[in-house]
């Protein structure tokens, strides 16, 4: 999250994608403050602003309570986020996920790197080295978040 924005509570929101529109709808969010703790927040307004939000959040009435709340994490509710079309995939679910090519398995997601022109799969190969993979229909065949599965074309987008 960002900063604070005025003298009445508001803190601008920059979502990773800058695209998204999850936050349209969203009624609270959870903060992860740098602190660690946790904090749910209902949300009072919520509007476009550049490449991200700004957001009243119900008891943040002043810029010294918003300023408090910057560097935090927004998390959003699961049940809070739309439906996924047909091979569409939270990102977060492809954490954990077994990668397989063609002429066998790869590795696993480890982790997903969010780039300003592409999003990556960051894999632990079986023999233990990390490389990466741009999330590209030219490299991936099939997300499966369900079957904890990914499944390449080939291994040619793979980044040492």
């Amino acid at each position: 999250m960002g900063r604070a924005h005025g003298i009445r509570g508001f803190v601008q929101v920059k979502p990773h994608n800058a695209s998204s529109d999850t936050l349209d709808a969203c009624k609270s969010l959870e903060l992860l403050l740098p602190s660690g703790e946790r904090r749910s927040f209902d949300v009072v307004s919520c509007a476009r602003s550049g490449r991200g939000y700004l957001v009243k959040f119900a008891g943040v009435n002043d810029r010294e309570a918003a300023q408090a709340l910057t560097h935090s994490a927004v998390l959003v509710a699961r049940s809070q986020l739309p439906p996924l079309a047909e091979g569409e995939a939270y990102l977060v679910d492809l954490v954990g996920a077994e990668v397989v090519a063609p002429d066998g398995i790869i590795g696993e997601v480890v982790e997903v790197a969010v780039h300003p022109s592409v999003d990556t799969l960051v894999i632990r190969r079986t023999d233990g080295k990390l490389v990466e993979l741009a999330l590209l229909p030219a490299f991936v065949a099939r997300l499966d978040p369900a079957g904890r599965r990914v499944e390449l074309l080939n291994r040619d987008g793979l980044i040492e």
